[in-house]
């Protein structure tokens, strides 16, 4: 009984904090429809879908127009958190809610584990990526952390020798991260991964005796703080923009920049991107971001030099607005004048199990109503 009222009022506090931070509390967007993924591991991973990534073909690949990747994460078992790669089928101008398995990108290594897939279609090829933690491939680069990548022909994985992404783990002033939630696409001619630049630590605690510090972590005091909005343990430092010459090799990291418009409230934690041709012939590229690494909104926020970001003000998406916590990384994408955005949530029954969802609207109204004060 303790636990629930103790939820309840940290749900009435964070309500609060929305209200003098001037945040809505409802979404644009309603909650939309469950989805069902095949899932070839359901004994082990009880269909869990973490960390979606979406791409329409729209000329379509092995037959089909929609692909997606993602990770199964089932009661937090970073050992299952391996890509697999899913296909879909739907009428014209409409959306898919059945996902059938194409293929395991990549199995459980023998040491870490695996992480945050993507995709890229480029030239009439598949292009899956994803990230790896203290694996034999990451000791062979000399880091903890790389994003690998592989093309897919048929179903045969073709693993690109090269890591596309390594970044060093920076320890000052706490754990820094520039390769979070990789993205990679083309714009402007250019091949661009975009990655989350985190830190991991909140710098305060340096200036702590070591005993009061390893106190506050081994007790989760940091979580509360987390709830309170006084202290996040993990930081954005914006959007670093990393340039290559080609998908078979490494690239390089260029800078990172700040996101702006960005409510207090929020510390940018996963992203998607997708690119609005429509308008004039402007290439507008968005990004589809989960605010937060818990007490989760999802956000669209708007670039149209590739590089300098801008929060629109209203969210898509909130955990009052669907009524369900547990909020996690969405992708998005644009058919015809539709706008299709996936995401998974805590299921209610199982707070181990994340289950997909997708909720969509005209894309032109959207965006009216986002730029509506």
């Amino acid at each position: 009984m303790i636990m629930p009222f103790i939820l309840s009022l940290l749900r009435g506090y964070r309500k609060l904090l929305y209200i003098l931070h001037g945040r809505p509390l409802n979404g644009l967007l309603d909650k939309g429809m469950l989805c069902s993924v095949e899932d070839p591991t359901f004994d082990l991973t009880h269909g869990d879908v973490v960390h979606p990534c979406i791409r329409y073909i729209e000329e379509g690949f092995e037959g089909h127009k929609w692909w997606m990747v993602y990770t199964p994460y089932y009661s937090g078992n970073d050992s299952v958190e391996n890509p697999r790669l899913c296909y879909a089928d739907s009428n014209e101008n409409d959306f898919p809610t059945k996902w059938k398995f194409y293929c395991t990108i990549k199995e459980k290594p023998d040491m870490g584990y695996n992480s945050d897939p993507t995709m890229l279609f480029k030239d009439g090829k598949l292009f899956v990526f994803w990230r790896e933690c203290n694996t034999p491939n990451t000791k062979k680069n000399g880091c903890s952390y790389a994003t690998f990548g592989c093309e897919i022909k048929g179903k045969t994985v073709s693993y690109i020798p090269e890591a596309q992404l390594i970044s060093k783990i920076e320890n000052h002033s706490g754990i820094v991260d520039k390769e979070v939630s990789p993205n990679f696409m083309v714009f402007n001619n250019n091949i661009i991964a975009y990655a989350m630049h985190l830190r991991f630590t909140p710098n305060f605690i340096f200036y702590l005796p070591s005993r009061i510090g390893s106190f506050l972590y081994r007790h989760n005091i940091f979580n509360i703080f987390d709830a309170l909005g006084i202290c996040k343990e993990e930081r954005s430092l914006g959007v670093a923009l990393w340039k290559g010459t080609s998908l078979n090799n490494t690239f390089q990291y260029e800078k990172t920049v700040n996101f702006s418009n960005v409510c207090r409230l929020y510390q940018p934690w996963h992203m998607d991107i997708f690119i609005d041709k429509s308008a004039n012939n402007d290439k507008v590229v968005y990004a589809i971001i989960q605010t937060s690494m818990k007490f989760t909104d999802i956000c669209i926020a708007w670039s149209k030099d590739g590089e300098h970001f801008c929060f629109y003000k209203k969210p898509l998406l909130t955990s009052t607005t669907i009524g369900m916590e547990g909020l996690y990384k969405p992708t998005a994408v644009i058919v015809g004048n539709t706008f299709c955005l996936y995401y998974t949530i805590r299921d209610n029954q199982d707070p181990r199990l994340n289950r997909l969802y997708v909720t969509s609207i005209s894309w032109s109204v959207l965006l009216q109503l986002l730029e509506i004060d």
